[in-house]
């Protein structure tokens, strides 16, 4: 198989570029059987003594397809058990998810999907998940977003790693050179017959448009597409981290339903910065940034700089935006009223919006090697003896009869007179998460983890929880205004 290394020194190239493996890890290989993630497998698996870690393979039957998914998942069993590689093949009912949830098909799958893998991941201690996209699809990705009116955030296309989870190893290589590595080694592979159909777009984009360009324009247009998506990721990334700053600077209040930004600050951004400020503190209140659009922006951007005391507009997902003089806020309807009971099962790894108390959980997989000293996190954020755990985590509102047993103490205590003994005023309790095991609560976010998950010398993988995008205490900040709105009145 001499012929087919220079491929496989490509992929571990870009292992090494991006740092999608740096050792000792255990990477889940979500495999579905196609060409792409087979040959995924394959060279991973070649690579797994050059890089130092164990491989375990996942494939998930989305119940769409009937006998042709049934025998997707036996290919992969029996290919997995040929390599001697662990195996989790798990079939949900992904048809049923979309009627529950009013999702449509591919967005209830790609859902079931990562969860189910990040499920893997945690059952196996794994700190990677790898994914088989490679360049044609990053190419497919681009144009969407393009036909979509996507600005440089869209235009990057899919990362090599993200939320230093998921790793792409194949992003660098095209299609061709992925079927010609599966012929030189006999590597047989599943065809997945909902491809060949044009009713999604993103299919019609591979079956009619890119051949158009190709044959009209272009013929190299899958590698312009992916340069044009490498220098929108890198100068995206540089951008986010300055709007990072200037909304932080700008940020007065946040937590609880609503985001307080200061005004002056913000009309001294140039419109682009301006713009990315205030998708920041959309994703500060919603976890992420889906739902508002362009025109949103705009609509934001105009209350920002227009005249006047009080105005505002209404956004999608029930928020509104208030300009009052000098402070720009983003609220949700209901401000004043209480917070009702939530529950939301927690993406692990992943983020998890928590829209009733405006922030989101995040968490992923980290080895306890590399973890390093928990008591340096800061309350936001909080590491977890992973092997403890009870699955699935879920983060909820408190409710009556909530007991605690916080890290240091022995024994429980309730839950109200630990906030008691926080000074957390009675009406902003009910906007602390609480992330919960079964029916024990593992971590008061912001606050305090318990004490039966910390760390000890026989962990060995963790589960760090941290309040995403937060670079100070969420209650506490909370709390702060209150007191200051205290001295003021």
């Amino acid at each position: 198989m001499g012929e087919t290394m220079p491929l496989v020194k490509r992929v571990a190239e870009q292992i090494r570029k991006h740092a999608m493996i740096t050792g000792g890890e255990t990477v889940v290989a979500g495999v579905s059987g196609g060409p792409d993630s087979v040959a995924m497998l394959h060279i991973l698996y070649r690579l797994r003594d050059d890089f130092n870690f164990n491989l375990v393979v996942a494939h998930l039957n989305h119940g769409f397809r009937g006998a042709e998914a049934d025998a997707d998942a036996r290919f992969v069993t029996e290919l997995a058990g040929h390599l001697r590689l662990k195996s989790h093949v798990e079939t949900r009912n992904v048809p049923e998810y979309c009627a529950r949830e009013g999702l449509s098909a591919q967005v209830a799958a790609r859902e079931i999907r990562y969860s189910f893998l990040g499920e893997v991941a945690l059952k196996t201690g794994a700190s990677r998940v790898a994914l088989g996209h490679h360049a044609d699809d990053q190419a497919e990705t681009i144009l969407l977003h393009l036909l979509r009116g996507a600005g440089p955030g869209g235009l990057r296309g899919m990362l090599p790693l993200r939320d230093n989870f998921y790793i792409r190893p194949l992003l660098a290589v095209q299609r061709r050179d992925i079927e010609d590595y599966c012929r030189r080694c006999n590597l047989p592979a599943r065809l997945d017959s909902s491809n060949r159909g044009v009713k999604y777009l993103r299919n019609r984009i591979r079956l009619e448009l890119i051949p158009l360009l190709e044959k009209n324009y272009n013929p190299g247009i899958t590698d312009a597409l992916n340069r044009l998506g490498e220098i929108c990721r890198q100068e995206d990334e540089y951008l986010e981290r300055q709007a990072g700053d200037f909304f932080r600077q700008a940020r007065l209040e946040s937590g609880g339903n609503g985001v307080i930004l200061d005004r002056e600050q913000l009309l001294s951004l140039p419109d682009a910065m301006l713009r990315r400020v205030v998708r920041r503190a959309w994703s500060e209140m919603r976890g992420g940034r889906e739902d508002l659009g362009f025109s949103h922006i705009d609509q934001v951007m105009e209350i920002i700089k227009g005249g006047g005391g009080f105005r505002q507009t209404i956004l999608p997902r029930g928020i509104i935006c208030k300009k009052n003089y000098d402070l720009v806020e983003l609220v949700l309807f209901g401000r004043e009223k209480e917070i009702p009971f939530y529950q939301h099962q927690l993406k692990v790894p992943g983020i998890t919006p928590v829209p009733e108390a405006g922030l989101s959980i995040g968490a992923r997989m980290v080895p306890a090697a590399e973890a390093g000293n928990p008591a340096l996190l800061g309350p936001d954020a909080v590491l977890l003896d992973h092997g403890l755990l009870k699955v699935p985590l879920v983060v909820r509102r408190r409710k009556q009869g909530d007991r605690f047993t916080p890290l240091g103490l022995e024994g429980t205590m309730k839950l109200k007179k630990f906030f008691i003994d926080r000074k957390i005023p009675r009406h902003l309790r009910d906007c602390v998460p609480l992330v919960v095991s079964g029916e024990e609560i593992v971590w008061v976010a912001g606050q305090r983890p318990g004490e039966k998950w910390k760390l000890t010398g026989s962990t060995t993988t963790c589960l760090h929880l941290f309040i995403h995008d937060y670079w100070e205490s969420f209650c506490d900040k909370l709390i702060r205004g209150y007191r200051r709105s205290e001295i003021n009145d």
